[in-house]
């Protein structure tokens, strides 16, 4: 027995490591439970207090609306007793006032009447009318009962006073009456006029609005605790008697309302939250809220995680230290840091978080037009509250049968973003154009303000390949970019572009393009211009060249573009402005530097020009080649420049005249001395008739105009023949001689007698030969 009892207790080391190892994952399952169950009821008051925040939203909407229509209605009545005659007789008050109901066109009006208190059959002559006695009267109206006293008083502030609410005895309608007061000239009271409204007509717009809330019920109540029901909770809610009875046991008379007030129902078996507030009518708008509406925003979410929790807790328990290492990213997959805390939507990780389980899908980006505007002119609760409208517009999109695969977040500032089921670009165009249509359907009211609501969309297609996420993203965010820059209201990527060539070249030319201006290595090339009357070399444009980190010469055409789009332009510009003026200080050549208008704009940049201008002297010598834009906008920022430099001896040239626009208004403005004719005209001269005409009449108009000419992209004897012909005073080309690091020191013999002074002596040699001229 002793034995036996000894062999119980004892444990082999097996036995304990699967001890340890079971308390250990038993240990591990407990915190991850109560891990778990803190982050379920952090989420639960985060969803709740969202749900909570969106529930008065719509009852200060409702309210808002409310308030709205009464306060347009007594606006109405008030422009209308400033235009109408008091002195009308009996007769002409009945009939102005049967007129109203066509003339006003308010929804729900019944009728207008009008109670003339100077006619001899009413007992309200004296200063102090008897109205107890008036109110037995069987044709007074069914508003006059309860009409006070102080309304009719001399003194009396408001002209205009709301009745309680009453039953039409015809129809059974629930009716409220408008009664205005009509005084005399001299102050004395001449009658009251009254509109007379169907409750429920009145307010159809407000009641669908209310609908869309249904979670909340929502009723009107008078002086007398007579009430009209909007609204009824469609979830969790109690029968509406015992509920209206309840809540109007509770809530205190309408005249001791100062504002909004919210109070809790814990008497009924649900719970129910209640919100009240006066309108301007003298109604009480009041909005009940079932406890179990609220719970239902937090059940799905609390049982799906349950589930998850237990499964994962039998998978620690069963591979115990094993299971640890997934049960970190579990628990971090739990957490409800993935919402927007403004919408309650899901946010940029989370959009992130799902395309890298899945970027098969059509990613939409939605930006709205001029948010920071409106939010600078209104403040941040004016874009809050856009922010709000939009989320809710987008997510009654999304409840549609045809979206409901797909999933809305607001990934930051005032961009909501949208995954779909994957599909053709031209049905992803079908759905841009209704969820435009979704968020502008109405204006956002605002402190009495209306507020267009607009949105450019950018959206990515992955029709051809399935990208990664991240590339997803990109290609859906430059989309809306080309949108926007394009004034486009959507752009579709479908995977046609190599984009991310694009971005990576951009990249890596920005990257080279910084260092070779950090490290000077940036360095100028000169192209000869021959000059075609003396058959020399006087000119030489100058040409901007790269060295990479090998020494190597990289053409300009690789990292211009991406200097303008980092707006480098100006720093390559003052590189070749210094290069070049220092290398042609000392030289008796005339040399030209190419000017964009972009440089142009910079005045900093024009004010170096003109002071190495004035430092070096080389004026004279200087040729700046204005690029042939149609874009100047502003000629008198280029006439200065111009009249500035031309004041120390430089002269213009346009460059690549005959392509693009060719906007003769720049030979006007901007006093010309050069122009170089495109190449696309000259490199054709031999065998294009029409590129002779096109370039005999540039020559023409040079001529009229005593403006000198060059000819660009001369590259055979054949083409130099027919530039001579067309009487081309200079000539720049492959024939002449390519951009080099150093100047032409010898021109070819053939150059030479192939211009217009070289032929004439060959003339006179009479040794002539070749093409005649």
């Amino acid at each position: 027995m002793t034995l036996l009892s000894r062999r119980s207790v004892a444990c082999t080391p097996k036995q304990a490591v699967l001890t340890t190892l079971l308390l250990l994952a038993v240990l591990s399952w407990a915190s991850f439970w109560v891990y778990t169950q803190l982050v379920m009821n952090t989420t639960k008051e985060a969803v709740e207090g969202q749900f909570q925040e969106r529930a008065i939203y719509r009852f200060d909407t409702t309210l808002q609306q409310i308030d709205a229509q009464a306060e347009r209605l007594e606006r109405q009545l008030g422009a209308l007793e400033q235009s109408v005659p008091v002195s009308m007789t009996p007769e002409e008050w009945a009939r102005y006032a049967d007129r109203l109901v066509d003339r006003l066109q308010v929804p729900g009006l019944v009728r207008a009447g009008f109670v003339d208190w100077t006619a001899a059959n009413t007992p309200f002559q004296s200063p102090d009318p008897n109205l107890e006695a008036a109110r037995t009267r069987p044709e007074m109206p069914e508003w006059w009962q309860a009409l006070p006293e102080t309304f009719l008083q001399q003194d009396g502030q408001a002209p205009g006073w709301w009745s309680p609410l009453y039953e039409e005895e015809q129809s059974e309608d629930t009716l409220v009456s408008l009664v205005w007061r009509i005084r005399q000239p001299n102050g004395e009271l001449r009658g009251l006029l009254s509109l007379d409204l169907r409750l429920n007509d009145w307010l159809s717009q407000v009641a669908r609005t209310a609908e869309a809330a249904p979670d909340m019920t929502l009723w009107l109540t008078d002086r007398q605790r007579r009430h009209v029901v909007l609204t009824q909770a469609q979830v969790g809610a109690d029968p509406l008697q015992p509920l209206l009875d309840q809540a109007e046991s509770l809530i205190p008379m309408s005249i001791f309302l100062t504002g909004f007030e919210h109070l809790k129902m814990t008497d009924n078996a649900m719970g129910t939250d209640l919100y009240y507030a006066p309108t301007r009518t003298g109604l009480r708008l009041t909005a009940a809220l079932p406890e179990m509406a609220r719970a239902a925003q937090t059940q799905a979410f609390k049982a799906e995680n349950r589930g998850y929790l237990y499964g994962l807790g039998l998978v620690i328990l069963l591979l115990t230290l094993a299971g640890l290492a997934y049960i970190v990213p579990a628990l971090r997959n739990l957490r409800a840091f993935y919402l927007d805390k403004l919408t309650g939507l899901p946010n940029r990780p989370r959009l992130m978080q799902d395309l890298e389980r899945d970027s098969s899908v059509t990613l939409v980006l939605l930006n709205l037009d001029r948010f920071r505007e409106v939010n600078s002119l209104f403040g941040d609760g004016c874009g809050d509250l856009i922010l709000k409208e939009v989320a809710l517009r987008l997510e009654s999109f999304m409840s549609s049968e045809d979206y409901a695969a797909g999933r809305l977040y607001r990934v930051g500032g005032d961009e909501f973003a949208i995954l779909l089921p994957r599909c053709r670009p031209e049905l992803i165009e079908q759905q841009l154009v209704a969820l435009l249509a979704a968020v502008r359907s109405n204006p956002v009211q605002w402190q009495h303000h209306e507020i267009a609501v607009s949105a450019t969309i950018g959206a990515a297609v992955p029709w051809f390949d399935t990208p990664r996420e991240h590339s997803l993203y990109i290609h859906a965010r430059e989309a809306f970019r080309e949108a926007r820059d394009k004034g486009l209201h959507y752009r579709v990527y479908d995977g046609s572009e190599p984009l991310e060539q694009t971005f990576e070249h951009n990249q890596r030319w920005a990257g080279k393009l910084r260092d070779a201006l950090d490290e000077e290595g940036l360095v100028a090339w000169f192209q000869p211009i021959l000059n075609n009357t003396t058959g020399r070399v006087d000119k030489y444009e100058c040409l901007v060249r790269m060295l990479d980190n090998n020494g190597e010469v990289v053409s300009p055409g690789n990292f211009l573009e991406v200097a303008g789009k980092l707006r480098l332009e100006g720093h390559i510009t003052r590189v070749m402005v210094e290069t070049c003026f220092a290398r042609f200080a000392d030289s008796h050549m005339q040399f030209s530097i190419n000017l964009s208008y972009t440089d142009l704009q910079q005045e900093e940049l024009t004010d170096f020009i003109i002071e190495r201008l004035d430092a070096t002297g080389v004026g004279t010598r200087v040729i700046f080649e204005l690029l042939e834009s149609a874009n100047i906008e502003n000629y008198a920022q280029v006439h200065d420049f111009v009249n500035a430099v031309k004041a120390r001896g430089c002269r213009i040239a346009i460059d690549d005249f005959g392509t693009g626009y060719s906007n003769f208004e720049h030979l006007l403005q901007l006093k010309v001395d050069f122009i170089k004719i495109d190449g696309s005209l000259i490199r054709n001269l031999d065998k294009d008739p029409n590129a002779r005409r096109v370039a005999r009449g540039i020559v023409g108009l040079a001529r009229s105009m005593k403006i000198e000419t060059v000819a660009e992209y001369v590259h055979s004897s054949a083409i130099q023949m027919e530039v001579l012909r067309l009487g081309i005073s200079f000539s720049q080309g492959e024939l002449i001689g390519m951009p080099a690091p150093e100047l032409l020191t010898q021109v070819p013999r053939e150059l030479t007698q192939m211009s217009y002074s070289g032929r004439s002596r060959v003339r006179r040699s009479g040794t002539l030969v070749g093409n005649e001229y």
